[in-house]
């Protein structure tokens, strides 16, 4: 039984690895944003951009056929972690 898993546990490493990738993507976006918030003195967190990315995020999920909730949680983590990253760089930490 699990050498007939090892081909389907494979391509979800594989798109694991993407998913990683993206989020490391998506986090070298977020330190191009701290700075331009720096230059316009915008605050790190933003609530109605956060809930716009959620929003999208839902619906992009949902039109996929994932659970909404799921895709929103999934992203308010991503988001905290974005804003964590953010703060740290304009507070001058990072």
């Amino acid at each position: 039984m699990t050498d007939c898993l090892a081909p389907l546990r494979a391509e979800i490493d594989a798109l694991d690895d993407e998913i990683v990738a993206l989020l490391g993507k998506r986090l070298a976006v977020v330190h191009r944003v701290a700075a331009v918030k720096a230059q316009a003195g915008l605050p790190a967190v933003l609530p109605d951009r956060i809930a716009a990315v959620k929003a999208r995020a839902a619906d992009r999920g949902r039109a996929v056929g994932l659970d909404p909730d799921f895709v929103a949680n999934l992203y308010q983590m991503i988001i905290d972690e974005a804003c964590r990253v953010e703060e740290g760089l304009l507070d001058g930490k990072s």
